[in-house]
């Protein structure tokens, strides 16, 4: 019988495994945020998808205190938008942090297209699921067209009849953040535009019903002005499903619209319900309400892996830390290329909703 270790080798390995340990439990149990390694940042960023990645280390008090609203934010944007985390304590993860240009714990960054876009960090003292909702869903790249008035889709239609088309026929005065991201992952391959049809005028005007609460989806073939309507669930995987079958030029679209018509939602038993959606929130003038004085942060510092100490502010727990109001205008963003309208003010709240974020 070999001996037993002592307590001096069971102390070694309790710190070899400690870091995995910590990087496990410093998310929720049921988070939908994605530990990788550098494999699986290559992966990601070959996806050409917009991804959110946070860069933590298991001892940093900051991340412990970032992860549960980092993982709510996982959840509003799921499946839509990606969110990951990479633990750079771990030394299989030093380098891509350090190509990354990580200096300091948490660090956020957006995708905003893989790898074929520059990286965004997220600078803002405000780390709320709402904030980080907000900040990634409008810097989705590659926005489809917005035809504001009916005799706009016709020169559209015309304009772009080279490639297959997708017009959305949607009661929402913005342009939903699904057709946002289906935009940019099919950006070349297909053309998306979207119309508002508050009242169901325009879609009398196409010969569709007027009524009925939900949106429509047209498709325009390539090369025709005549549209044929997607009949399938509005959702993102139905809907990258069909659009991918579209693609396929020996593809009949009228053939095609019949197992999509015939497809029923079966709820994912590990998707969780109910998914967080963006809320208007009046300003300051709007509310007629003085904003309360912000309290100072507290600062902490941090010994980097090159032995510098670097400055963190640490904002108190209960305390939200809002980016300052402008009399209800928002302020030009400074790192938003790629946004459709790029912009920094308060965040909205994420809230719960009849209808999931994934779904038109």
């Amino acid at each position: 019988m070999p001996p037993l270790p002592s307590i001096a080798q069971l102390a070694a390995i309790a710190l070899v495994l400690a870091p995995s340990l910590a990087s496990a439990a410093i998310f929720p149990k049921d988070t939908l945020v994605k530990m990788i390694d550098p494999k699986g940042f290559k992966r990601a960023m070959k996806t050409n998808q917009t991804s959110m990645v946070a860069f933590v280390a298991p001892w940093c008090g900051h991340c412990q205190r970032m992860a549960p609203e980092y993982s709510k934010a996982a959840l509003g944007l799921h499946p839509l938008i990606p969110v990951y985390a990479v633990d750079c304590d771990a030394d299989a993860n030093k380098r891509l942090c350090a190509e990354q240009g990580v200096k300091g714990f948490p660090t956020v960054k957006l995708f905003p297209r893989g790898n074929q876009l520059g990286s965004m960090t997220y600078e803002s003292g405000e780390r709320t699921a709402s904030a980080f909702f907000y900040w990634a869903s409008r810097r989705v790249p590659n926005s489809p067209t917005k035809l504001y008035e009916i005799k706009d889709i016709a020169p559209w239609v015309e304009k772009t009849s080279t490639k297959h088309r997708a017009l959305l026929l949607t009661k929402d005065t913005k342009i939903p953040l699904l057709w946002k991201v289906l935009s940019n992952k099919y950006k070349d391959q297909l053309e998306l535009g979207t119309h508002r049809d508050r009242e169901g005028k325009s879609s009398e005007v196409l010969g569709l019903e007027g009524g009925g609460k939900g949106a429509k989806v047209l498709i325009y073939p390539a090369g025709s002005t005549k549209f044929v309507r997607y009949e399938g669930l509005t959702k993102f995987d139905s809907l990258s499903k069909f659009f991918d079958s579209v693609l396929d030029g020996s593809a009949d679209l009228s053939a095609l619209n019949e197992p999509a018509a015939a497809e029923e939602y079966v709820p994912d038993a590990k998707e969780p319900e109910p998914e967080p959606e963006i809320k208007e929130v009046k300003t300051e003038t709007e509310a007629e309400t003085k904003a309360p004085e912000t309290p100072a942060p507290q600062i902490s510092q941090v010994v980097a892996d090159d032995g510098s100490e670097q400055v963190i502010l640490d904002h108190p727990k209960d305390e939200v830390q809002k980016p300052a109001s402008t009399g209800g205008q928002c302020a030009p963003a400074k790192d938003g290329p790629g946004a459709e309208a790029p912009v920094e003010c308060d965040p909205p709240a994420v809230t719960t909703s009849e209808r999931p974020v994934d779904e038109l």
